[in-house]
Parts: structure tokens; C-alpha cells; sequence
């Protein structure tokens, strides 16, 4: 066996070493399974999220069978790994999307040697691209306002939903009548849109665990507006507060055809996402003076660490303008947003989360 990286090969070797030492070796009839036979077999394994499972596939069908489908399994050393990975980089994929297919291929790899078909993975010191954090200027409140006027009157809500409440795009496309606290002003996150096969389904979980159930501030100004959007754009029997102009649940890909002609009319840069809104939210109620630990539950970080390395550099010398662009938010008169109608009690619908259309 001969590898062009001197440690990957000690590393490997001493892993193999460690296997034989607790009798992992390489069963006869696993000798000719290929890497595709044992990948055809690992997606059908396990129950996962149906957005993971399509990320598995579509990266298996895509970027990992085609390199390595008829490799025999036990056959793949490490340096084919890390040069499989420096030609994906090579091909001009974004870091990010390296490390994604890179993931899928160590989980069906490692889930081979849990199940004693191959006795080491191959997923050893790999170097990977190094992934560079965007730096985020928050959008100031004539942007958000600019995208709140530009954007068709079913999606504009949302963005008060992003900047003053700060749910992720998927959150806030799943928010439902019964996740709204409308005396109380608090929402709470429990369900978001995904998109499976090209169809839109809301889901009963979030991204991360330290997000569901999540409860988060609901200002007056946001609740404004989002009375006024339930009473012109959502019929009565639907319990998703944001639907398309047909009723249906809204697509990410449909939702940013729009969102990007409002951002381009705001003038904001190219890369500006929705998901930036929560920038706003987040580096605003530091500036504040909101407590750190009351915020990284307020956008479900899984710790107070998280929020500080995210945000900290958006917040020091700013209190005073934090708390002068908050006064700003919430003393918004009717100028440009019609007074909301009375505060009634909505109950919510049952439906059927995984099919809802």
C-alpha cells in the first residue's frame, strides 16, 4: 500500500492495526462489495429528515458514486479520498458545498464499519477548504422598510418576521396561527417550510434542536403588520400564515425570485439573503442592551458561545445607536402601514404536516 502523505499513511495504518487488535477484519464475503453496492444499501438505512435524505442522495448521485461507485469498498485509502476531495474544489464547488458531499461520504463510509462490512474508514485526515465567514453589515430600517414595500403584498410580512422576530426564512414560511402569542407578543418556533422533490411541506421540527420550541419576541410593530397580512392574504382555512397568492405553502426558490428584485431595488449587495434579516435582529438587541444569554435562545443558538463569535464584532461602541434604531422601529405610526383591526382569538387547524399543499 502506498500513500503520497507520509502521516495520512501512519494514521491509517495505525487505525488498521487498532481493527485487527479487536478482531475487525474483513469478511470474505464483503470482498467484492463495491462502494456503490454498499451505498445503494446505506440510503435505504436509518430514518432520517426527508431534507437529509435528499441531500444524501442527490450528493451520493452527483459527486460520490460517479469517483467512486465501482471502487471495491474495502479498496478506498485515504489519499483517493483527499484526491477526490481537492478535485471537487478544483471544479470551482463553494467550500461549504466540499464539506457537505465530503459528510455524506464519511457517514455511509463509517456507517460501513459500524456494520463490520469494512473494518477502518478511509476518512482519515482529510484536509478539507477552509470555509470563510461572511462578514454581515445588518440592514439599517430603510432597507428593511424598502424590502418590505417592494416585495408582492402575500411575502411582505416576512421580512418583519426576520428583522424584528428573528426566525430563519424556512421558520418563518412554516409559522402557523396557533406558534403566534398575540396578547402575550412572542412566537413560538415550532415547524418550518422545507422542500422535498421540488415540493414545498412543512414540517414539525426546525433546523437544530436548540431551536424548536423556541419562544421569541413578537413586537407591536411586527404584530402591525402581520394582523393586517392574515386578514388580506390568508384565508380563513389555512393555519400557515404565509401562503402564496393561491393559497399554497411558499417554495424558497419562488420566495427569492421576488426577494432578490426587492433587494436589487434597495440597493442592498447580491449575497444579502433573508436569512442576513436575523443580523439585524440579533446585532439590534445587543446594541440594546439585551441580555446575551436571553438572545441565543431568542434565535435558538445552541449556546451563548455561538452568538457572541457570530455577532460580537457588530456590537461594540453601539448601544447608543442600538437603542436609538429600536425607538425608530417600534414608534413606526401608520404612515406606512395601516391601522391593524382588533385583536381576535384565531384557533388553530389541524393538518397534515408532511402533505400540506
Amino acid at each position: 500500500m502506498t500513500f503520497e502523505l507520509k502521516a495520512q499513511a501512519e494514521a491509517y495504518e495505525a487505525k488498521v492495526k487498532a481493527a485487527k487488535s479487536r478482531g475487525q477484519v474483513l469478511r470474505p464475503q464483503h470482498l467484492k462489495t463495491t462502494y456503490k453496492q454498499w451505498s445503494d444499501e446505506w440510503i435505504k438505512l436509518g430514518k432520517r429528515k426527508p431534507g437529509t435524505q435528499e441531500s444524501y442522495e442527490r450528493n451520493q448521485r452527483n459527486h460520490i458514486v460517479p469517483h467512486f461507485g465501482g471502487t471495491l469498498l474495502h479498496r478506498i485509502e485515504p489519499m483517493e479520498v483527499q484526491r477526490w476531495v481537492w478535485a471537487l474544489e478544483a471544479k470551482g464547488l463553494a467550500p461549504r458545498t466540499v464539506h457537505l458531499i465530503y459528510k455524506t461520504f464519511r457517514a455511509c463510509v463509517n456507517r460501513a464499519v459500524k456494520k463490520r462490512i469494512l473494518p477502518v474508514s478511509p476518512c482519515v485526515d482529510i484536509e478539507l477548504p477552509e470555509i470563510t465567514k461572511r462578514r454581515v453589515v445588518p440592514a439599517t430600517l430603510e432597507q428593511v422598510l424598502g424590502l418590505y414595500e417592494n416585495l408582492p403584498k402575500h411575502y411582505r410580512a416576512v421580512v418583519f418576521i426576520g428583522a424584528l422576530c428573528g426566525l430563519r426564512l424556512g421558520e418563518a414560511l412554516g409559522l402557523c396561527r396557533d406558534a403566534v402569542q398575540w396578547d402575550e407578543g412572542v412566537l413560538v418556533v415550532k415547524r418550518q417550510v422545507i422542500k422535498v422533490k421540488s415540493r414545498a411541506v412543512l414540517v414539525d421540527y426546525t433546523k437544530t434542536a436548540a431551536s424548536y420550541g423556541r419562544e421569541t419576541p413578537f413586537p407591536d410593530l411586527a404584530k402591525a403588520v402581520l394582523l393586517k397580512h392574515v386578514e388580506d392574504n390568508v384565508p380563513a382555512s389555512r393555519p400557515v400564515i404565509f401562503v402564496s397568492s393561491r393559497g399554497n405553502l411558499i417554495r424558497r426558490d419562488a420566495f427569492y425570485k421576488t426577494w432578490n428584485k426587492a433587494r436589487k431595488a434597495v440597493g442592498l449587495p447580491e449575497d444579502f439573503r433573508f436569512h442576513d434579516l436575523r443580523h439585524t435582529f440579533v446585532s439590534t438587541a445587543l446594541a440594546a442592551g439585551a441580555p446575551l444569554s436571553e438572545v441565543s435562545l431568542w434565535v435558538g443558538h445552541a449556546s451563548e458561545a455561538e452568538t457572541e463569535g457570530t455577532y460580537k464584532h457588530q456590537v461594540a461602541g453601539s448601544a447608543a445607536s442600538g437603542r436609538r434604531f429600536l425607538d425608530n422601529v417600534f414608534s413606526i405610526t401608520s404612515t406606512r402601514f395601516i391601522p391593524p383591526p382588533a385583536v381576535v382569538e384565531v384557533e388553530g387547524n389541524e393538518v397534515d404536516y408532511e402533505t400540506a399543499a
